[in-house]
């Protein structure tokens, strides 16, 4: 190596150590992964589309506690992520990527916030590691490209989390700010974002720090907690009364959360089963760290044992409830994150830091240049039948003629539907002679079915006119109507 080349690596290394470079390989591949693209493909049904129609009817009613669903009050989540998308319809208009900035955005900065925690926690390599750990999660990223609120969460959980860190070992003033943050995220995930509060609770108890109980600050953020966490269920209880408390908590939290179900024994491994499936390429080194972190539990490792609370309040408390999603237990990732980049340091060790580096600076132009240069996209296409025939639906509905839907599940059909054309499908027919009641009426009727259901009725009885027919879905009228273009209604 003559003395130019050597210069010029030693500088690339020199560089590489540079916390600062760090930082922009870490931003640039989170925000490429988790934010190119967003608009133009389409919300899911379940759940983009249910939030983002609650948000979009926050500004149509002016109601920014009391959640709306198609008009009507919803009780089911509280405000503070529908209050983020309201927010970026405020600045991007209502559509599709507005719907999904927040997450998105939250994405990307629960990978910095995780750079910072790893950072302090243990050292600059470790944080440089767990953020972008965190960046090529895939079920992290993936649901941060959705107008999903469980990424958004974990950005809280997370914060709350280090904030009390904070509050012990450097100023008892980050008390409020874990107060603030574990209210915030009461208001985005109801009891479920009481997390942090528990994981807090039993790290001080295992950690035998008494004393923060009686610290002023950790008393006026438990008081907040109470106070601003759990604004919303007393307005919403002085509001609607019984109706609410039914509602969220009988049905939604007990009932479809926590009732008791008979189910097979091995029901509730299956969070570890889809860690199996779906944690790659980290699960083997997830695996080695949960091993490591277990033996210096025994030393009073600090930082391992909060690691090691978080992981497995979260993922015993989700695996006990019923009803088991991914997406539930998206607050563990920054956490397990932390936990693989402690094992990626010590493998790598010294020597090996700066190739690594340089490995992950070439990843991250790669990434960059292949998502924007290509029409490859992170997510598949949603909905692409509903978004098809609701121009179609708005125009109909918006001269008040019946727009009905045969042997659909309302909210699979109707969330998509309201977000796209402002109306929903009701009623929903079950049965073949209510169709052809229905197609007898003199009034003109519109009908949303499956093309399977179309062709196995054989509509010989039914006089109907073919509105629009997509690959999976027909709109159907019983009078004869001329279809123009609807884009130039």
């Amino acid at each position: 190596m003559n003395k130019q080349n050597f210069t010029e690596s030693y500088c690339l290394d020199k560089l590489l150590t540079n916390p600062v470079v760090h930082i922009i390989i870490i931003f640039l591949l989170a925000v490429t992964l988790m934010m190119s693209k967003l608009g133009g493909n389409g919300l899911a049904t379940y759940d983009d589309a249910f939030y983002a129609q609650k948000a979009k009817e926050i500004l149509i009613t002016g109601d920014w506690m009391t959640m709306h669903y198609d008009g009507n009050p919803h009780f089911e989540n509280p405000p503070f992520f529908m209050w983020l998308i309201a927010g970026s319809y405020i600045t991007f208009g209502i559509n599709e990527y507005a719907a999904k900035f927040p997450s998105a955005f939250m994405g990307v900065m629960t990978v910095l916030l995780i750079y910072l925690v790893g950072r302090y926690m243990f050292n600059e390599w470790v944080g440089f590691y767990s953020a972008l750990i965190l960046s090529t999660t895939n079920i992290f990223t993936r649901y941060a490209g959705r107008a999903m609120m469980d990424v958004t969460l974990s950005f809280f959980v997370t914060l709350a989390l280090f904030a009390m860190v904070l509050g012990i070992r450097k100023s008892p003033r980050y008390f409020l700010l874990w107060g603030l943050c574990v209210s915030v995220s009461v208001l985005i995930k109801s009891v479920l974002g009481f997390f942090p509060a528990v994981i807090t609770l039993l790290f001080i108890l295992s950690t035998k720090r008494w004393r923060v109980f009686a610290n002023p600050y950790f008393i006026i953020g438990s008081i907040s907690i109470g106070v601003l966490g759990c604004s919303w269920y007393i307005n919403q209880s002085i509001l609607y009364g019984n109706v609410f408390l039914k509602v969220h908590f009988g049905w939604l939290i007990f009932q479809r959360g926590f009732e008791v179900q008979p189910e097979a024994w091995d029901a509730h491994l299956s969070y570890a089963k889809d860690l199996m499936e779906y944690y790659w390429p980290w699960l083997p080194v997830f695996i080695v760290g949960i091993w490591k972190f277990s033996k210096r539990v025994l030393h009073n490792d600090e930082a391992e044992i909060l690691c090691l609370i978080w992981v497995m309040t979260i993922f015993l408390t989700m695996s006990y409830m019923q009803t088991r999603v991914m997406w539930y237990i998206m607050p563990i990732f920054p956490a397990t994150s932390m936990m693989c980049g402690v094992t990626l340091d010590e493998w790598l060790g010294e020597k090996r830091r700066i190739a690594h580096a340089k490995f992950w600076l070439i990843l991250t132009g790669l990434v960059i240049v292949f998502f924007n240069a290509t029409p490859i996209r992170l997510s598949k296409e949603r909905e692409r039948d509903t978004r098809i025939i609701a121009p179609y639906v708005q125009r109909f509905a918006s001269h008040h003629q019946c727009v009905a839907a045969f042997r659909q599940n309302y909210y699979s059909l109707n969330n998509a539907l309201l977000f796209y054309s402002d109306y929903s499908a009701s009623p929903i027919l079950q049965h073949y002679e209510e169709l052809r009641a229905l197609f007898a009426k003199t009034d003109t009727v519109f009908c949303i079915l499956s093309n399977s259901d179309r062709d196995s009725l054989g509509m010989k009885d039914v006089s109907y006119s073919m509105i629009r027919k997509t690959d999976n879905l027909s709109v159907i009228s019983n009078y004869p109507i001329q279809v123009y273009d609807v884009r130039s209604w």
